[in-house]
């Protein structure tokens, strides 16, 4: 086992180790029963069931825990330790809510994260399969094999917004961890968990399907498990940094960015302090690429390299094209925007118009398409892929400025944030400018959370502890009840203008079907009659033909809860490499042909099939042909 005799670990330590040996067994269990075809409730039920009881064998014979007794009567009679705690649980509380009662409805969720895991239970594997979402294949999956994993338990997908929401519970712990091994008191714990639960985007991103809570959740264990070497250099921890490393690159490959300053730290601190221990090092290029084993066959045999580079899919639009200090500055200057917006487009624009006139300092146009994904704009949004973090931005910025002025920092708390800003680096160098950008960094705004804890300690001034916290936790109401597409309370209609209209939130007078359709209502009523169609027909074979459109409500609408007489979804009128995985166009004939597109049906693409169909329905951008 990873965790030797000369570790004393407390028990939110060995909460960390347990996720990291829960990561190997999801991916270690998918990978294997996909290779038989295996891939069913009943095994991954049996799966889990021996997972359990080897659990409970070991945890009883773990004697060396060490519990951290935070919640102390000490600790409680504080008003702001009593507040802070408080205002986590309603927190944690209200986003599990949000989380189980929603199901997912992101305009990804409905194109490639829920469909991908869907085609899998269908095929009983993780193998490629012909589509024309190409994200369904190439784009890291480990968040989808855990949803993968609860949905065959719970026969559905009830569960499958609490992946992201345990990734912010885990990180809540880890960052108190950090804020620790940083030299933090338990005070400065609570406020750094405190800071985290309180980032906007994060509580977006708590109740989604979205993969950036999950990789936040790695990188702050890989930071801590950096830390806990620095400190105790037992090797113990770098096989565990290699793990979660190697479970952050199956998730989503912005870790590459974000793990790559941390890397070259404990690279730096093995060389000067431990050199007889680079080769532990090594471990972590090999735990890499056997975690990760299984999808980077999948992508070289199909596209030629591990990471799906090609053509057909859009990863290489979104890295930049130019390299210079003029690019790079620029695109640091508009991530940086990402999070000075504020609920006034007035002040919004008077923002985007000074950022305007720096490029025009620069010498760089805001719009370059070699170093901008899209047209540059800022605007105040509740939405989970735009929202801004715009208090805890200059929270973190006046914090470092008084790390700067006072320099009462050591050289680990000085590391610590370079590394972190390497990172943002790291990211304006090798990405263009994206509108979503800031759901990408949310790693950062996370990491920055135990510095910021330690640094209220360390200032020792009640009155901006009692300013800070009471502040973000005020801030983050509207993100916690009144979330664009799954609120609580209600949404703000045009949030910006002078007057705006709440409306209720539909979680109260919809049914659970609607839900899906939060982010736009207005193809819930195509949809159903198209699902209606296809189960009164009794319809078995399903023909797909949607480019990049949505998918997974096709899924969801024509199922049998018992899964005794669910049809056969597959992609037809395939153009890209995918195609050329021969797995259903060749023995299946459908009975229905589904087109999620604006526009008639494309019949040179699918001929095939769909020269004896006539158009069944038509309300574009759906349309069914049968």
């Amino acid at each position: 086992m990873i965790i030797n005799k000369e570790m004393k670990i407390c028990s939110r330590e060995l909460f960390l180790w347990i996720v990291l040996i829960a990561g190997i067994f999801i991916t270690l269990t998918t990978e294997v029963l996909s290779l038989f075809n295996f891939l069913n409730r009943l095994s991954i039920l049996i799966c889990w069931l021996i997972l359990f009881l080897f659990g409970l064998v070991k945890l009883n014979n773990l004697s060396r825990l060490n519990s951290f007794n935070i919640l102390s009567k000490k600790n409680i009679s504080s008003s702001l330790i009593f507040f802070s705690f408080l205002s986590l649980f309603i927190i944690l509380f209200m986003t599990f809510l949000t989380a189980l009662i929603y199901p997912p409805n992101t305009p990804d969720s409905m194109s490639y994260h829920m469909p991908r895991v869907m085609h899998w239970i269908q095929n009983q594997n993780v193998d490629f399969y012909p589509t024309s979402t190409t994200r369904q294949l190439y784009v890291s999956p480990f968040s989808e094999y855990v949803i993968l994993h609860l949905q065959l338990i719970v026969n559905g997908d009830r569960l499958a917004n609490l992946v992201q929401w345990f990734s912010m519970f885990g990180s809540l712990i880890g960052v108190s961890l950090i804020a620790r091994e940083l030299g933090g008191n338990t005070k400065s714990q609570i406020f750094s968990a405190l800071f985290c639960a309180t980032i906007p985007m994060g509580i977006l991103q708590s109740s989604s399907t979205q993969t950036d809570y999950v990789v936040s959740f790695w990188i702050v264990i890989l930071v801590y498990f950096l830390l806990c070497y620095i400190r105790h250099g037992l090797p113990a921890y770098i096989y565990g940094f290699a793990v979660v490393l190697g479970l952050g690159v199956l998730t989503k490959q912005t870790v590459y960015i974000f793990a790559l300053p941390f890397c070259i730290w404990l690279l730096i601190n093995v060389i000067k302090k431990k050199p007889y221990h680079f080769f532990h090092l090594l471990i972590i290029p090999l735990v890499i690429v056997l975690l990760n084993f299984g999808h980077f066959s999948r992508n070289i045999n199909l596209y030629g390299n591990p990471i799906g580079i090609h053509e057909d899919n859009a990863h290489t639009s979104i890295t930049n094209e130019v390299f210079n200090l003029h690019s790079v500055s620029s695109n640091v200057v508009k991530n940086l925007s990402l999070n000075l917006t504020v609920p006034s487009s007035t002040i919004n624009k008077m923002t985007r118009n000074a950022i305007v006139e720096i490029h025009d300092l620069l010498g760089v146009s805001v719009n370059d398409n070699k170093i901008s994904f899209e047209k540059f704009w800022i605007h105040f949004s509740l939405y989970e892929s735009t929202a801004s973090n715009t208090l805890h931005f200059f929270i973190i910025i006046f914090i470092i400025f008084l790390m700067i002025t006072r320099r009462f920092f050591d050289a680990s708390v000085i590391a610590y944030v370079g590394s972190i800003a390497a990172g943002f680096l790291f990211f304006s160098i090798l990405l263009k400018w994206q509108p979503w950008g800031n759901r990408l960094i949310l790693p950062l705004f996370i990491l920055f959370a135990p510095f910021v804890g330690f640094s209220l300690f360390k200032l020792r001034s009640k009155i901006l502890s009692y300013v800070v916290i009471i502040s973000i936790v005020f801030y983050a109401f509207p993100y916690i009840f009144m979330n664009k597409i799954r609120p609580l309370i209600g949404t703000i209609e045009k949030p910006m203008a002078s007057k705006f209209i709440m409306k209720i939130a539909p979680v109260w007078t919809s049914n659970r079907n609607k839900l899906y359709f939060t982010y736009d209502p207005e193809l819930y009523k195509p949809f159903k009659a198209v699902a209606n169609i296809i189960r009164t027909s009794n319809c078995k074979s399903i023909a797909i033909n949607s480019g990049n459109g949505w998918e997974y409500p096709l899924w969801v609408l024509t199922r049998d809860r018992k899964n005794i007489s669910n049809p056969k979804i597959f992609h037809i009128g395939v153009t890209n490499l995918s195609s050329t995985v021969l797995k259903n166009e060749n023995n299946e004939k459908p009975c229905a042909v589904f087109k999620f597109k604006y526009g008639s049906l494309d019949k040179s693409s699918t001929s095939k099939f769909t020269d004896k169909f006539i158009n069944k329905f038509s309300n574009p951008p759906i349309y069914l042909f049968y």
